[in-house]
């Protein structure tokens, strides 16, 4: 593209074009926590704090049972409900970016997942 071109184009935007805002870096945070090791005893996957610029969770695919996740409290029971999100084998929950902690929980022990949490 010429010279010419590119300022030919640049006249050509409205004056209420949108505006890209680029975010800065961040810093991703292993999860603090990996496993519930005890079905439906929930466990703090992020500590307040370690999602502020989101993150997600990720529910392994040869997993038997739904994940079950909470930014808004303790996460409890086997299926999504009020502030708890279940999730099942293979799929994923993108995190909101938040200030407090990420609660999981599942019916079977020794349930792994994966995930992280972002912060700038």
């Amino acid at each position: 593209m010429t010279k010419l071109m590119l300022l030919m184009s640049l006249a050509a935007l409205p004056a209420t074009a949108a505006t890209v805002v680029v975010p800065g870096a961040v810093n991703i945070i292993p999860l603090d926590i990996a496993t519930v090791t005890t079905g439906g005893t929930a466990v703090n996957a992020l500590s307040a704090g370690h999602a502020t610029a989101g993150g997600y969770i990720f529910n392994p695919s040869g997993a038997a049972q739904p994940l079950c996740i909470s930014q808004l409290g303790v996460a409890s029971g086997t299926v999504s409900a009020g502030n708890t999100t279940c999730i099942a084998a293979g799929q994923s929950y993108v995190l909101t970016p938040s200030l407090g902690p990420v609660s999981v929980v599942s019916s079977d022990s020794a349930h792994p997942f994966s995930g992280q949490g972002m912060q700038q």
